[in-house]
């Protein structure tokens, strides 16, 4: 495991029950990133959801122009912004169902 934080160590209000569900986790396997994350406290879990395509990127204003275009027609999960964990990070459901979770690596 290369990064782990739960939601308790991420500073957000959640239940006793949920502190310790991953809020962000990476795991390297051969040379590839495999990001995995537990359902947000509060958020119904979804049958057909589980697998989500993130774009890991190091250019903020490229991470802009990714989530302009996959909003178009889409839906926004979470507006790309600052994050605690990124200087820009965001999340839309494309036109075709596919959620695509936008991540900037910190510096």
């Amino acid at each position: 495991m290369v990064f782990k934080t739960t939601f308790g160590e991420a500073g957000q209000e959640v239940s006793e029950q949920a502190r310790d569900r991953v809020a962000h986790s990476v795991l390297k396997i051969g040379g590839s990133d495999l990001y995995v994350v537990d359902t947000d406290p509060g958020v119904r879990f979804a049958q057909g959801k589980q697998v989500n395509i993130c774009i890991n990127i190091a250019d903020k204003e490229q991470a802009h122009k990714y989530y302009e275009a996959l909003k178009e027609g889409g839906q926004v999960e979470h507006p790309l912004q600052e994050v605690y964990f990124s200087p820009a990070y965001g999340m839309v459901t494309d036109e075709f169902g596919v959620t695509f979770p936008i991540f900037m690596k910190r510096t």
